[in-house]
C-alpha cells in the first residue's frame, strides 16, 4: 500500500472513529441505562488498541492497570457532565484511531508524539514567586494563524492532546477567542489548558460550555491559605466561584498541583483530593517543583520521603477508585516507559523556540525560522526526527532503565549536563543563573542522589 492510500486510508479511519465516538456519547447521554454498557465498550476498544500496538509488554502491563481506574471516573463525568463527557467519548475514539497512526511512525523508526505543549502567551496577569516560565506582564503571543499552523503540523505528526500553557492563556481567550477558535476548528482533539482560573468570566464559561474539548486546569497551591499566600489574597475563593461557574455550564474542569516541601503532606491528604472531588475537580495533575524561572528556591523542591509518599497516595487513590482521573508527571514514567521529552511530546514558547520539555530552561531552532526557510531544517516534524538537541535527548533515554527515576533533568542531571553542551543548544528565556553549574546544580545533584536511593526501597507500583 502506497504512503499516501495508506494516508487516506488513515484519515477515512478517523473520521469514522469520530462519527462513531459522537453517535455512541449522544446515545449515551440520551439514555442512561446504556451508559455503563459504553464504558465497558470503549474501554474494552482502547485496552485492545493497546495490545496491538504496544510492543513492551512492562508497559502494557502499567497502562491495563491504569485503564481499570478510568471508570469510575467516566461514570461520575457521564453523570454529572454530560456535554463535556460527549467531547471526551470523542477524544477517546480519536486517540485509539491515532495511536495506530503513531504506531505507524514509530514502526519505521519515526518520532510520533502523543501530545505537545504549546504557549499562546508567555504573559501572565499574576506574578506568583517562583513561575517555572518567568511570565510577567509583557512577553510574545502566537496569532491565531500561527497556532493553526503549528495544530496543523503536530496532528500530521501524531498528536491527540494539545496541552496549552503559559504565561496566562485565557489572556488570550479574553481579547481574541483564540483557545474556542481552536477548539471549535478541531472538535475530536482535546486542549488541556494550564490556568490560574482568574481570567475566566461568564461570556467565556459559556464558550467553553459551547466547544467541551476544553479542559482547564486551575492551580492550586495545596488548601485556601496556601494558595492566596502564593497566587495572591482571594485567588482561591474567586476559584471556587469559577469552578461552580463552569460546573453549572457542564465544563470539565481539574486542578493542576505543584508538590514543594512546604505543601507535600498538606496535599498527600484524603482531606485534599476530597475537597477538590467535592468543589468539582473531575481530573487533577500533580507535579514536582523545578528550580527554573524567576528567582527559583532550589531549597523548596521535594526530599526523597516526600515524593515517596506522592507516589503511594496517588497510587492509593486510583486503587481506591476515587471518582476523578489523576496523572503524576514524574512517577507515572511507567505508564510511557520513561521520559517523555522529545519523544513523545515537546514544547514550543510563546516567541517560536522549540524545547524538548516544558520544564528543561533549553532550546534548539525557532519554529518561524524554519518557516521562513532561515534553518536547515524543512519542517517542523524534520526538526523534531532530526535535531542535534532532540536526538540527544532521546539517546539520554535510552540509557535509563530505572522507571522510577525517568527524568533527564532531576533523577540523572548527568545527563542533561551532556544534552545542554549539544550542537546549537542555548538556553531558554527561563533558565536561570547556577542552573548548569552553580547552586542549583548541586542542589538537584543531591536530590536525584536522595531519590535514587529511596527507589531501591519502593514497591512496585502494581501489587498483585
Amino acid at each position: 500500500m502506497s504512503a499516501s492510500i495508506k494516508s487516506a486510508y488513515r484519515e477515512n479511519l478517523s473520521g469514522l472513529a469520530f462519527r462513531a465516538g459522537v453517535k455512541a456519547a449522544d446515545l449515551a447521554i440520551q439514555v442512561p441505562m446504556l451508559r455503563g454498557f459504553l464504558i465497558d465498550r470503549l474501554l474494552e476498544r482502547l485496552g485492545r488498541t493497546y495490545d496491538q500496538c504496544e510492543s513492551d509488554p512492562n508497559i502494557l502491563e502499567h497502562v491495563k492497570w491504569f485503564g481499570r481506574h478510568l471508570e469510575t471516573f467516566l461514570r461520575r463525568l457521564l453523570n454529572e457532565r454530560p456535554s463535556a463527557a460527549r467531547a471526551i467519548l470523542r477524544f477517546l475514539a480519536t486517540w485509539a484511531t491515532d495511536l495506530r497512526r503513531r504506531t505507524d511512525r514509530s514502526d519505521v523508526g519515526r518520532v510520533a508524539p502523543c501530545t505537545v505543549v504549546i504557549e499562546p502567551t508567555d504573559r501572565c496577569n499574576l506574578s506568583c514567586p517562583g513561575c517555572y516560565a518567568k511570565s510577567t506582564a509583557d512577553g510574545a503571543d502566537l496569532t491565531y494563524e500561527q497556532l493553526c499552523g503549528i495544530v496543523e503540523q503536530v496532528i500530521e505528526m501524531g498528536v491527540t492532546l494539545f496541552t496549552v500553557s503559559g504565561g496566562e492563556p485565557f489572556l488570550r481567550e479574553t481579547t481574541e477567542r483564540v483557545l474556542t477558535r481552536l477548539a471549535l476548528r478541531h472538535p475530536d482533539r482535546g486542549f488541556l489548558t494550564y490556568t490560574n482560573g482568574t481570567m475566566i468570566d461568564e461570556d467565556i464559561a459559556d464558550r467553553l460550555a459551547a466547544v467541551g474539548n476544553i479542559f482547564p486546569a486551575i492551580s492550586v497551591e495545596g488548601f485556601e491559605h496556601q494558595t492566596n499566600r502564593r497566587r495572591g489574597r482571594g485567588v482561591y475563593e474567586q476559584n471556587r466561584r469559577v469552578r461552580q461557574m463552569l460546573s453549572d455550564r457542564g465544563v470539565m474542569c481539574g486542578f493542576s498541583a505543584t508538590m514543594t516541601r512546604e505543601n507535600a503532606e498538606s496535599i498527600c491528604t484524603d482531606e485534599f483530593i476530597e475537597l477538590r472531588i467535592a468543589e468539582g475537580d473531575m481530573f487533577g495533575w500533580f507535579f514536582l517543583l523545578q528550580p527554573i524561572g524567576r528567582a527559583p528556591r532550589a531549597d523548596l523542591m521535594v526530599t526523597a520521603d516526600q515524593r515517596a509518599l506522592m507516589r503511594e497516595t496517588i497510587y492509593r487513590w486510583r486503587r481506591e477508585d476515587r471518582p476523578i482521573f489523576l496523572g503524576d508527571f514524574w512517577n507515572d514514567g511507567h505508564l510511557s516507559g520513561g521520559c517523555i521529552g522529545a519523544r513523545l511530546y515537546f514544547h514550543i514558547y510563546a516567541n517560536g523556540d522549540i524545547s524538548p520539555c516544558v520544564f528543561a530552561p533549553i532550546a534548539g531552532e525557532n519554529i518561524f525560522d524554519i518557516i521562513a526557510g532561515r534553518s536547515q531544517f524543512k519542517s517542523l516534524d524534520d526538526y523534531v526526527q532530526n535535531s542535534p538537541l532532540f536526538k540527544a535527548y532521546r539517546h539520554e533515554q535510552a540509557g535509563v532503565t530505572d522507571r522510577n527515576r525517568p527524568c533527564m533533568l532531576i533523577d540523572n542531571p548527568q545527563a542533561f549536563q551532556r544534552i545542554r553542551c549539544t550542537e546549537n543548544c542555548r538556553a531558554g528565556k527561563n533558565f536561570p543563573p547556577g542552573y548548569a553549574d552553580g547552586e542549583i546544580a548541586e542542589t538537584i545533584k543531591q536530590v536525584a542522589q536522595q531519590w535514587q536511593e529511596k527507589c531501591t526501597q519502593l514497591p512496585p507500583v502494581i501489587q498483585k
